[in-house]
């Protein structure tokens, strides 16, 4: 029997047009949602949707651009539930990186929600949920990642200091470790021996999977008890 634990209900997703976010968009349409998906790329934003099927809708945004997501929601009645994937990751050593390189991460991951927040939250059912996206950096910071990882730090410390002020809507946060997306690939230089290379060093021995972002997704939005937390998705890697 197919999940319909969405039917009815409209699911937003700020990044749906590749990787993570299109997984939770397929997977929202099956289990029966009307699904909106935005994303940068009008080229590949078409693609996105000539996959997800009719019952998927979608318009361009950037997450750099606060003039482009309030256009983008100001489309959009009404909505039960937002999932915000999209970021600019933009790697650089704090002493050598020039400063807009450097702000570009908190822009996007940090600044973009918020704006996705507040543009959303007059459109949002009384029982909505939202979901923003983290990373494993958090816990695992690198040379050259310090501000991405203040980025994500900081979309969750947001989350946890919003519970109340958006009860009854509820909001979470997913942080991924390392997945087998697009944006990964392109970041290690689409090389498949890298790509290897990172996932035999991981504990399960393999890369996350988008489908499984998107089952965690689908969780956070249709469990009632899920509110202000982190739900690390990273199979201990930032443990070990």
């Amino acid at each position: 029997m197919q999940d319909k634990t969405l039917q009815g209900q409209t699911v937003v997703v700020v990044g749906g047009s590749s990787g993570l976010g299109l997984a939770a968009a397929q997977a929202a349409v099956q289990a029966g949602a009307q699904v909106v998906i935005g994303g940068r790329q009008p080229e590949r934003l078409q693609q996105a949707l000539a996959l997800l099927g009719k019952s998927a809708i979608g318009w361009p945004v950037d997450v750099l651009d606060a003039a482009s997501i309030e256009q983008f929601f100001a489309r959009l009645p009404q909505l039960d539930h937002l999932l915000v994937t999209a970021a600019v990751l933009s790697p650089g050593r704090l002493a050598e990186s020039a400063m807009a390189d450097l702000q570009r991460n908190l822009d996007s991951r940090f600044w973009g929600s918020v704006h996705c927040l507040r543009a959303a939250l007059p459109r949002m059912a009384e029982l909505g949920s939202i979901t923003l996206t983290s990373g494993m950096v958090v816990q695992r910071p690198q040379p050259g990642k310090a501000m991405a990882a203040v980025a994500a730090a900081a979309v969750e410390t947001l989350a946890h200091s919003l519970v109340r002020e958006l009860a009854p809507r509820r909001i979470n946060v997913i942080s991924p470790g390392p997945m087998e997306t697009p944006l990964l690939a392109a970041a290690l230089g689409d090389d498949a021996a890298r790509l290897q290379a990172l996932a035999a060093g991981l504990p399960l021995g393999r890369l996350g999977q988008a489908a499984e972002f998107a089952e965690a997704a689908l969780f956070l939005m249709h469990n009632r008890s899920m509110n202000g937390e982190v739900l690390h998705l990273h199979g201990g890697a930032a443990w070990a």
